[in-house]
């Protein structure tokens, strides 16, 4: 292996050259299943840097998450019969998947009730609802970033390495700033609006390196505006491309009754190595990205490694768990 990857961050903690991204759940146990979380105990979560699936101020049912006896636990098809919320991740051919998961988490406080319990060190993923861009709501989100902002940095403390003494495993955070309120998936609000919540949550935590994940839907000016006005540790970009986006109306949705979907895997790989390629060319070499969508195998890996700092695996990890520990061996 000729380069070096992985982050360096400023309290001293690394992010390992490949990151699990979203694929390990909200609480770092594993993807969730019928009933109850599924916890893969094959991937090498020792050389590798878990980023958790978001989470939200307040509870979220999504469209994973309600139990298929719960009436909102049906989503009525187009052509005129329910189908389970449940299952809502798709096979699209090509190896390439489409999910409709939506924001499933119960809440940031249930969030911090449970993670001391986790014995990995973790990087949560925090959701910036900004609502329609309103001014209102721009203050409500504001608001929700300080009070999560003052919750982690009360229970930041990395204690014993064992686990069992540790109040808390977190070692950075990353804020997810994609919307998916406005048609087009991203709110119409100013890229200084959205730094100025970020900048909130920012100065609140302190020492805690902050990072931001950005959107195929998304604009690169955001990413260099966010990096000009705040003291931001990484970028990341980005794990699934909305299947409008990627097919238009020329391929059919299986998940159309379900906002029709993520798309993973293969069909996304070249738009995403764009994506980043982009995001590197307009931050500059001394930017730290993390770069993923569409990594599928080693070779895909050995690309993305070109243009980021580390790579993103999602739905790899979960889906040919060998190969991602491939990929994991290969840059450690």
């Amino acid at each position: 292996m000729n380069k070096q990857l992985g982050i360096v961050l400023p309290n001293n903690f690394v992010i390992n050259p490949v990151v699990l991204d979203c694929c390990l759940g909200v609480d770092g146990y594993g993807p969730p299943g019928l009933f109850k979380p599924t916890y893969n105990k094959k991937i090498n979560r020792r050389q590798s840097t878990t980023v958790l699936k978001s989470i939200t101020r307040f509870e979220k049912v999504g469209n994973f998450g309600a139990p298929i006896w719960w009436p909102n636990g049906w989503s009525m098809t187009q052509y005129g019969f329910p189908l389970p919320k449940k299952f809502c991740y798709t096979p699209i051919g090509g190896g390439s998947t489409t999910n409709s998961f939506g924001l499933t988490n119960d809440g940031f406080d249930d969030f911090m009730y449970n993670v001391v319990f986790c014995d990995e060190f973790i990087i949560p993923s925090i959701f910036l609802e900004f609502g329609t861009g309103s001014t209102e709501d721009l203050l409500k989100a504001e608001i929700a970033a300080i009070y999560m902002g003052e919750a982690i940095k009360n229970n930041y403390f990395i204690g014993k390495t064992d686990g069992i003494n540790s109040l808390s495993r977190i070692i950075a955070v990353v804020l997810n700033v994609y919307c998916p309120n406005d048609t087009n998936g991203v709110c119409l609000i100013s890229n200084e609006k959205i730094a100025q919540v970020i900048k909130a949550f920012k100065d609140t935590v302190g020492n805690i390196p902050v990072g931001v994940k950005y959107s195929y839907m998304q604009d690169i000016s955001l990413a260099v505006t966010i990096n000009r006005e705040v003291d931001i540790a990484f970028h990341q970009a980005i794990n699934t491309i909305p299947f409008r986006a990627l097919f238009g109306y020329k391929k059919f949705s299986p998940l159309s009754h379900i906002g029709h979907g993520g798309v993973s895997g293969p069909a996304i790989t070249q738009k995403a190595l764009g994506y980043a390629k982009n995001l590197r060319t307009a931050l500059g070499p001394d930017a730290k990205i993390i770069g993923g969508g569409g990594i599928s195998n080693l070779n895909d890996a050995i690309e993305r490694a070109k243009w980021c700092d580390a790579i993103a695996m999602g739905i790899l990890v979960n889906k040919n768990t060998d190969e991602a520990n491939k990929i994991i061996d290969y840059f450690a």
